[in-house]
Formats: structure tokens, C-alpha cells, sequence
């Protein structure tokens, strides 16, 4: 991995010393002793330098800090991890929460529909049984009026057959009245009384036989009407026991049509109440625990960004021993990067972020705010976890700018330590080095010591 000198110029981190070797035992001349003497002595001069580069000493409390800040990133990244694992499955089970309650939804929807077709079933199906009632009623009637048309009709045969009977008996009386001419029916008489008698019933009879033929005639008629008319209400009463019958069938047809329409209805819902139901639970299940992860993160992450504020203190120990005066602006010339900013300075994830995240693609160019001293190119903590690469200008032993997580694998910082920077000048280049979630460049103000909101500060 390729990246410009550490703090002060010379290789970057105590880890990149060379390990101090024991000087060799044994005999020799007095060459060899005085090369081992001069080896010893150079070696220790090394191991000061390097000492001197390194950002703290093994027994510094900043040592012990920036070991436990390698530690909290690690289990904020792993808590962090778990959240975002915990909310995705919140975020499935939500899925399947807001599916049910869809589906129970559209369920509701088609019960709705369904109900009201039941409601127009069991209408037609009330409207179905009063026709049946009152078509059984007009069969009833029916054959009430059949049956009285068959006794009259046989009444009145019988009763035409007497007539007929009687009929026949004044037709042979009046055939043998017929033979007898008035003359000697005059004169078979015993007395014009008897003969006035004989002649008013050969009149009554002729009368009453016009009578009998009449009503024969009349019965005859009435009767094969009757008849017909009988004839007539059995075949209705067939077709109305045939509607009945229809009508039952359809009628049951309806009503189980009916009963599967609420029952399927009925089913689907409390099913699919059942699925909402457990759906939920296990989407509260999730949140309780996306929440204590959530939770854990906050208190990780308000741990190490207290960590993170030693980027403050190194940004201001190297400003101090720049040799520069006093910064006595009030503005930086220019925004480091142009590119929206996904995380401000201040309280984030119930801690506290010392800079600004602005968010721009892999290898754009990072520019120096202002003129000032390069102190700082590297990995100036890869000692101890942290393997992000930044740049740190002073612009007066009291005001510094840190430029974080910056790319060193393809395009390098062109800057090195020592160096004198204008504004506007390309030190380095957009990355991901360092624990982020994507390109961006972390950018700090340093203030007497303290990491201060850069916003004030830009243009």
C-alpha cells in the first residue's frame, strides 16, 4: 500500500521501525567491535527518530486511547451491522404486515361484494319462496277447482242421462199420441172433458219435450265445457308442480351458493388475519431488537467519536510545532469539495460527529481549503487500528483543516509533510479508507485544540 510520510516527514507509524537487535556475543577484532559499536548507535538513533515520528508513545494515555478507539470501531461496526440486519428484517416482516392487511383488504373488499350479492341471493331467494308458496297456493286452487269440475260434470251426466231417459219415455208417449188423429181421440173420449184433457197434456208434453231437448242440449254443452276445462287445470297443474320443482332446485342451488359465499369469505379473513397477526409480531420482535441494537450503537458510537476527537489533539500538537504565526481569518477561500453533505457537525446516532461528511465519486479531487503547512500525510494511527488515510494543513500554530478517509491505492495524496500548500491546491484524492460506507471526504476544523463546525468558517 503506497502513501505519502507520516507526521514529520519520515516513514509513518512506529510500526514501520525496524526491530532493535541485540548486538552479537562473541570474539573478534577491534573492527568488529567498533562496527557493532557504530550499528548500536545508529540503530539507536533510528529507534529516537522514529519515537519522535510516531503519533504517541508507548506509555502515552493516547496510546491506550487510540487502542480502545480501534476496539469501539469495531463493535460499532459490528452493532451497526446488526441494526441494519435487524431493521431489513423489520423491513421484510412490514412487508408482510402491510401484504396481509392488503390482502385483508381486498378480502373486505370482496366480502363487501360478496355480502352484497348474498343480500341480493337471499332477496331473490325470499322473493323465490313467497312465488313458491303462492304458486303452490294457485295448485291447491287448481285442483280444488279441478276436482269440483269433475263432480259437476259428473253430476250434470247424470243428470243428463235422466233427461235423456225421460226424454225417450215422451217420445215414445207422443210417437203413439201421433198414431191417434183428433177425430178419434174425440171419439174414443167419454166426454169433451176428457177429450179437453188428453189434448192439454199431448200439448204439455210436446212443451216439455222442447224443454227436455233444451236442457239436454244446454247439459251436453256445459258439461263437455266442464270437461275441457278440467282437462285444461291438469295440464296447468303439471306445469305449476313443474315450476314448483324447478323453483326448489334453483332455490337450493342459491342457498348453497349462499352459504359457500360467507363461508369462503369467513375463512379467507380469519386466515389472513391469522398471517397479519403473526407478521406483526414478528415485526415487533424485530424492532424491540433492531432497537437495543440501535441503542448499543448510540453508546459505541458516542464512545468513539469521543475517541475520534484525537484527531483533534494531533491536528493541534502538529500545528503547534509548525513554527507558523497566529490565524487571524475569518473565512476559508473555498469549500475543500463540492458535493452534498451526508452527515454535519454535532449529535449523530446519539454521539457526536467533529466534522463534515461531504459525499463526492472515488478519485475527485480534494482541494486545501486555505494556505497553509502540510503536518500531516498518511496513516498517522495504522499503529493502532485506524487505517484512515488523511492530510492535516496548518494555517497558523492555532487553526488547522484534516482531510479523512482519502484514496491510496490508485491516486495517492500528492502532498508530503513540510510541504507549503495554496488555496485551492490538489492535495489529495476522494476514497474509502478507513471504516465508511462509501466515498467521502471527512473534513475537520481545529480551533486552539478543539474540532469546532467548519461552516462558520467556509464561504
Amino acid at each position: 500500500m503506497n502513501y505519502s510520510p507520516g507526521l514529520t516527514g519520515g516513514k509513518v507509524g512506529c510500526h514501520d521501525a525496524p526491530a532493535m537487535g541485540a548486538p552479537r556475543q562473541g570474539r573478534g577484532g577491534g573492527w568488529r567491535k567498533s562496527g557493532i559499536r557504530a550499528a548500536f548507535v545508529a540503530l539507536t538513533a533510528l529507534a529516537f527518530v522514529v519515537g519522535q515520528q510516531s503519533p504517541a508513545r508507548a506509555d502515552d494515555p493516547l496510546q491506550e486511547a487510540l487502542r480502545k478507539k480501534d476496539e469501539l470501531e469495531r463493535a460499532v461496526q459490528n452493532s451497526r451491522a446488526n441494526t441494519e440486519r435487524y431493521k431489513t428484517v423489520a423491513s421484510q416482516y412490514q412487508a408482510a404486515v402491510d401484504a396481509a392487511y392488503s390482502r385483508i383488504a381486498d378480502l373486505s373488499t370482496q366480502k363487501e361484494a360478496a355480502q352484497s350479492q348474498a343480500d341480493a341471493l337471499a332477496l331473490e331467494i325470499q322473493i323465490r319462496q313467497e312465488q313458491l308458496a303462492l304458486v303452490s297456493f294457485q295448485l291447491d286452487e287448481t285442483k280444488a277447482l279441478a276436482e269440483s269440475l269433475k263432480a259437476q260434470a259428473a253430476a250434470q251426466q247424470q243428470q243428463l242421462a235422466s233427461r235423456e231417459d225421460l226424454y225417450a219415455k215422451h217420445l215414445r208417449t207422443t210417437y203413439r199420441l201421433a198414431m191417434v188423429s183428433p177425430l178419434e181421440m174425440l171419439l174414443s173420449s167419454k166426454s169433451l172433458t176428457e177429450f179437453a184433457e188428453r189434448v192439454q197434456a199431448l200439448i204439455f208434453v210436446n212443451r216439455q219435450d222442447t224443454q227436455l231437448a233444451n236442457d239436454i242440449k244446454a247439459l251436453r254443452v256445459d258439461t263437455a265445457q266442464k270437461l275441457d276445462d278440467a282437462a285444461a287445470k291438469a295440464k296447468e297443474i303439471v306445469g305449476l308442480q313443474t315450476q314448483i320443482d324447478d323453483q326448489k332446485k334453483s332455490l337450493s342451488q342459491q342457498k348453497n351458493e349462499y352459504d359457500r359465499l360467507v363461508a369462503e369469505m369467513k375463512s379467507n379473513i380469519a386466515q389472513q388475519g391469522s398471517v397479519a397477526a403473526q407478521a406483526q409480531s414478528d415485526r415487533n420482535g424485530a424492532l424491540v431488537a433492531a432497537n437495543k441494537a440501535n441503542n448499543e450503537t448510540a453508546v459505541l458510537n458516542q464512545r468513539l467519536e469521543q475517541a475520534e476527537a484525537l484527531y483533534a489533539q494531533l491536528a493541534a500538537e502538529q500545528a503547534a510545532r509548525s513554527g507558523l504565526g497566529a490565524f487571524t481569518g475569518a473565512k476559508l477561500p473555498l469549500w475543500p469539495l463540492t458535493g452534498p453533505i451526508t452527515s454535519g457537525f454535532g449529535a449523530r446516532w446519539g454521539g457526536f460527529h467533529n466534522g463534515l461528511d461531504i459525499a463526492a465519486p472515488m478519485y475527485t479531487p480534494i482541494r486545501a481549503a486555505a494556505a497553509g503547512q502540510v503536518v500531516t500525510v498518511g496513516k498517522p494511527y495504522l499503529a493502532y487500528g485506524d487505517t484512515a488515510t488523511v492530510v492535516i494543513i496548518a494555517h497558523g500554530y492555532n487553526f488547522s483543516t484534516l482531510y479523512g478517509h482519502l484514496d491510496d491505492r490508485v491516486k495517492v495524496p500528492v502532498v508530503r509533510v513540510g510541504q507549503m500548500v495554496g488555496a485551492g491546491q490538489v492535495i489529495a484524492y476522494v476514497g474509502m479508507t478507513g471504516w465508511t460506507t462509501g466515498p467521502h471526504l471527512h473534513f475537520m476544523t481545529i480551533v486552539n485544540g478543539r474540532a469546532v463546525d467548519p461552516r462558520p468558517y467556509l464561504p
